[in-house]
């Protein structure tokens, strides 16, 4: 094995954490587990909770893992990285939990590997505009370039840019989890060594998953009821014994009660719930539960009005404007007088309108008090798992004395229309929280908590699949004789991580013979990697799915692959579909991808014809009108493509294309990648645009063309231009299988 002095320590501590240390009875003479676990700790930490960790280890131990325990001072993430890929390498190292003060990766050049995460990289705000991942730990493919460093809010934080060479698509090789303190010195070591405590005593319980939440807030798939009404069927497939009674499941969402917040408080102290769900917004320190609840009364509607005003005008002075600008611009916006904003500064008024605030979200303090109960909680919604800030929700849920022991959170904001519950089945089949997490990482998703910690099969006697194995005819035979939703949707991801030849054939195989909607949907997940044409043929019957999830991300899908075929359906779909908000909110955003003309033309041409719209002529303005209306960007896109002038003065609509990766546009966004008499930087930011093609039905020409340019302009590329091109050829042919 490779050894330095750091991992000499690591193993050191290992063996004396092992079981059989003294003290103990020994236990008798074992086969020694296959695959490892590290226990990544500072050597304060260590010192202040050495003896929960080692008994920490000691349960991880008994889950069939060998423990090391890797302990340091850890100035920089190089250090942890090494250890990890070393043991990794000589070890078969599975995963790895960082306790303490272990250094904080942020990734920059890399927002293609996030959700949403697309905003503008400001070198004199790194904090704020880059991703704190633990990608960089646990994906040792991935390439990265150090930039800088940084100390604030008591922690180290570390710059990285990820390199073109490398692979553009995350593929974690082992898995990791975070349990750093939110308190300060001895409050904080207190906190770890009382969670490990809790941890341990938890551990040695026997915990199926029978009771589930799931509660979805205000302005969550567009509060849409028909976007929200299938995760009951969906939840069933993954969890079915928490469908066997009354109390198993419960589905709430914002619109149910005037403030849901009492209700999820309850909801949050049951001390049977094993998975609590959030769809919602959030920040670091709030889950966003609902907006202000409907009122009655003239007197009741002015005084909303009021305080809605009060929280607008918060609002725009947050974002720079003087009090006396933003009451001006209200005043004219909404055509008020003077008297709409009396009371402003009166202390009782702040202090109402505050406690009214409380009552619609969860705030950190609200967690402090609360202690929630449920064993894992699941954050859909921006920043909660923020684990660069000092506090976060997703660490005051584990840190409380509730039952709470892992939360899976996000760093960053994240799109709404991700599916949260992907493969999420593989906690009531006995797989830990951290191995579910490894299948569907990305970028800003991580577990704050121990990623060992795995719940009691739901079925005792139904065989668990090897997550180790790497044949492929293994997975194909779990594919083939496991009745469980999600081991054959693992089965399908692993075959895809196996590179085996016939899975293109045989997604879009699964996805026609499958009545289950989370099976559908990993086949449509994994088939966007393939350029065969099995993919648009699987989107094509997508485009009538019975989930409605997989109908709306179909439909944005086709709109990406540019091909015509996908006209006619998509404007039968906006008609049928149109009263599922978030359907037609997506298929309105993705029409322009066909031309300014195509769907509204279509869709005008089926009202024409049909023998079921009544008030044609309304339909006509309110459907097509709202299609015409969307092509604004688009139009104003295209102008820009135009000439190099209009591009050099509306700079803007490159980075347009990153939401919008338009495939009319490609011959033209190639050409002015390639023209080196156009200003550096924007050429970098073309070829980063092409990059965003990776379900375009043009993306194979893209790869033609960047390599094209690598090859014509040579030696006298610019290394940030040539790197730029790399990655999106990196990342466009992992599409393109």
């Amino acid at each position: 094995m490779k050894s330095s002095g750091l991992y000499k320590l690591g193993v050191l501590v290992a063996l004396m954490a092992a079981p059989g240390a003294a003290g103990r009875t020994p236990a008798p003479a074992q086969e020694t587990p296959a695959y490892s676990f590290a226990i990544v700790v500072d050597s304060c930490t260590w010192k202040a909770c050495g003896a929960e960790i080692a008994a920490y280890g000691e349960a991880v131990g008994d889950q069939g893992l060998r423990v090391l325990t890797m302990v340091d001072e850890w100035s920089a993430p190089e250090q942890v990285r090494t250890a990890l890929h070393d043991a990794y390498l000589n070890e078969n190292l599975e995963g790895a939990v960082f306790i303490g003060d272990i250094p904080v990766p942020m990734i920059r050049r890399a927002q293609h590997l996030c959700s949403a995460f697309k905003m503008q990289e400001d070198p004199e705000d790194m904090f704020n505009t880059s991703v704190p991942s633990d990608r960089f730990y646990d994906d040792f493919d991935l390439k990265f370039d150090y930039i800088a460093s940084e100390d604030t809010l008591g922690f180290s934080y570390f710059y990285y840019n990820l390199r073109g060479d490398g692979p553009q698509e995350i593929a974690s090789d082992i898995y990791t989890g975070r349990i750093k303190p939110t308190l300060d010195g001895e409050a904080g070591y207190a906190q770890v060594a009382s969670y490990l405590e809790k941890l341990v005593r938890i551990k040695e319980e026997s915990n199926v998953v029978d009771r589930i939440l799931s509660y979805t807030g205000s302005g969550s798939f567009s509060n849409s009821l028909v976007a929200w009404k299938d995760e009951s069927v969906t939840l069933q497939e993954q969890f079915p014994d928490a469908f066997r009674d009354a109390d198993g499941a419960r589905f709430y969402i914002y619109a149910m009660y005037p403030f849901p917040k009492d209700v999820i408080r309850k909801e949050l102290a049951r001390e049977d719930l094993d998975i609590a769900l959030f769809h919602e917004h959030g920040v670091p320190d709030r889950q966003y539960l609902s907006d202000n609840p409907p009122v009655q009364g003239i007197g009741a509607y002015y005084e909303d009005a009021k305080r809605r005003l009060r929280s607008e005008l918060a609002t725009q002075i947050r974002y720079g404007s003087s009090e006396e600008e933003a009451i001006e611009a209200l005043k004219l916006k909404y055509d008020l007088d003077d008297s709409w904003f009396d009371g402003l500064h009166d202390p009782a008024v702040a202090a109402a309108d505050s406690l009214y605030d409380l009552r619609t979200g969860i705030i950190l303090e609200d967690i402090h008090e609360w202690n929630p109960d449920p064993l894992v909680t699941i954050f859909d919604a921006c920043y909660n798992g923020d684990f660069r800030e000092k506090d976060c929700v997703a660490s005051s849920y584990i840190f409380g004395s509730g039952r709470s022991v892992v939360s899976l959170g996000n760093s960053v904001n994240v799109l709404q229309d991700k599916s949260s519950s992907d493969l999420l089945g593989m906690l009531s089949c006995g797989f830990s929280v951290g191995q579910l997490a490894q299948m569907t990482n990305i970028l800003e998703s991580h577990v704050i908590g121990d990623p060992t910690f795995c719940f009691t099969p739901s079925d005792p006697d139904a065989p668990k699949p090897d997550f180790h194995e790497s044949d492929p005819g293994y997975w194909l035979s779990v594919l083939e004789d496991d009745s469980r939703c999600d081991m054959r949707g693992l089965a399908l991801h692993k075959l895809y991580l196996l590179d085996y030849d016939g899975l293109s054939d045989l997604l879009l195989e699964v996805y026609e013979e499958s009545d289950e909607y989370m099976l559908r949907l990993q086949a449509m997940h994994l088939s966007a990697h393939y350029a065969d044409g099995n993919y648009e043929e699987l989107l094509l019957k997508a485009l009538d799915d019975p989930y409605e999830f997989i109908r709306r991300k179909a439909v944005y899908y086709a709109g990406r692959t540019g091909d015509m075929r996908f006209v006619e359906p998509v404007a039968r779909m906006y008609l049928r579909d149109h009263t599922s908000k978030r359907i037609d909110f997506n298929l309105v955003s993705t029409a322009p991808f066909w031309g300014v003309d195509a769907v509204p033309d279509a869709v005008e041409r089926l009202i024409a014809a049909s023998d079921e719209v009544f008030d044609k002529e309304a339909v006509l303005e309110e459907m097509v009108g709202a299609l015409r209306d969307g092509m604004s960007i688009p139009t104003s896109v295209m102008k820009t493509f135009e000439t190099k002038e209009n591009l050099m003065k509306s700079r803007f609509y490159v980075s347009v294309l990153r939401n919008m990766p338009y495939p009319f546009l490609t011959d033209k966004v190639l050409e002015y990648a390639a023209d080196e008499s156009l200003p550096l930087d924007l050429r970098v930011q073309l070829a980063e645009a092409l990059g965003w093609y990776v379900r375009s039905g043009t993306r194979t020409e893209i790869i033609s063309g960047c390599r094209e340019i690598l090859e014509t302009q040579g030696a006298s590329i610019a290394p940030e231009l040539e790197d730029e091109l790399n990655k999106t050829i990196n990342r466009l042919e992992e599409y393109s299988r």
